[in-house]
């Protein structure tokens, strides 16, 4: 006994040692000390989600709910630095990225004054396990004071999604199930991707006296493929969106009723001036497969386009309640029909139609459309479950 505690006494200075002269750069090489690791592994069941509309009296549930992963998820998590030149520079944000996500998300039912309005869901969600899917936080959101410092207290998001993600989306009605799956991809080599995915860049997050203010991302180019568009086994064709152009500047609102004791959502959204994307879609019913190509763009009216606070496809102080009765539903108010303001208001364009085999360059264009939209206040849309 002696003896072991005579060797370990001799060893405490060499260990010591060793420790003493182990820098940060050495630490993050041993144990990954530049940021933290989270492995979790987990699956969540809520039986009832219930919202009630306290004037109205209607009410929508979510049943069945289950939330979780089909095997080990591992997050990295780290503090990132904005690059200089860029409108992050000088701001610290915190990384989120994942190479492998593996989870699976169900709504076994979605019912409006309890009728059903069916079951969605997600699964099969796949990154690839190539890049990582990223997810950067920011502090600081939309620049309210215009002084293009990010001294505000909101935050703002960055999304990177690889080109390898896959996922497939559902919806369920009496036995009935309409699906598809999502990928990213626009190049294929050897049945491996080689290019695509999409980045969505300053997605802000603000409270403001109008209520929560969601700032539309940025997205230059990127691609979504929906492919298995289906309806239980047959096949309704593949669709792409591509070359999305989504300036800066669009933002939703998201705020409390005018009137006191009313129970209800209003909103705004203001879509920047030339957002838009390519469409695609494929006709697959036989092997010689064609294409209808259009891209389409939304603008503001010519009357709006030449003042900053008006240049936007908008919705306009528009709202949303909950209706109860058997023949009532979510209804969805375009426009203030009490003070006959808002409304929808823009212009929407579909350019350069053209039919073609798939993978020709070009082809005759067939036309345009181009349509100047005001949808006047008392129009409404309302959701109701059967």
């Amino acid at each position: 006994m002696a003896a072991r505690a005579l060797i370990a006494l001799l060893m405490m200075p060499l260990i010591a040692s060793a420790l003493e002269r182990l820098d940060d750069f050495s630490m993050s090489d041993v144990v990954a000390q530049e940021g933290v690791i989270l492995r979790s592994e987990y699956e969540i069941e809520i039986d009832t989600v219930q919202y009630f509309d306290e004037d109205d009296y209607g009410n929508i549930t979510m049943s069945d709910i289950n939330f979780a992963t089909r095997s080990q998820q591992v997050i990295d998590l780290d503090i990132v630095s904005g690059a200089v030149g860029s409108n992050r520079e000088g701001r610290n944000g915190i990384r989120f990225s994942n190479q492998e996500l593996p989870i699976d998300l169900s709504v076994g039912a979605v019912k409006v004054n309890g009728k059903s309005l069916g079951g969605l869901g997600m699964r099969h969600l796949d990154t690839g396990g190539v890049d990582p899917l990223v997810v950067d936080v920011w502090a600081g959101g939309f620049d309210l004071n215009e002084n293009t410092i990010a001294d505000e207290s909101g935050f703002t998001v960055d999304v990177t999604v690889p080109k390898e993600t896959t996922y497939d989306l559902y919806y369920t009605d009496d036995g009935s199930e309409l699906s598809m799956t999502i990928d990213h991809c626009s190049s294929y080599s050897a049945g491996s991707c080689t290019a695509g995915g999409i980045v969505f860049s300053g997605m802000t997050f603000d409270v403001t006296d109008e209520g929560l203010r969601i700032g539309i991302p940025e997205v230059a180019g990127g691609q979504i493929n929906i492919r298995n568009f289906r309806l239980n086994e047959s096949v309704i064709n593949d669709i792409t969106l591509k070359n999305f152009t989504i300036p800066t500047g669009g933002y939703f609102n998201l705020g409390a009723p005018d009137v006191a004791a009313e129970s209800a959502i209003n909103f705004d959204a203001y879509f920047a001036a030339g957002s838009g994307f390519d469409f695609i879609y494929y006709d697959t019913s036989d092997t010689d497969v064609q294409e209808f190509n259009a891209t389409i763009s939304f603008n503001a009216l010519a009357s709006d386009a030449n003042t900053a606070s008006t240049n936007y496809f908008s919705v306009q102080d528009s709202s949303i309640n909950v209706r109860s009765g058997s023949d009532s539903g979510i209804y969805i108010a375009l426009g203030d029909v009490s003070t006959g303001t808002g409304g929808v208001r823009g212009s929407m364009s579909i350019n350069d139609i053209m039919l073609k085999p798939e993978g020709t360059a070009s082809a005759p264009v067939l036309g345009s459309i181009k349509m100047n939209l005001e949808v006047l206040p008392g129009s409404y849309l309302e959701v109701m479950g059967h």
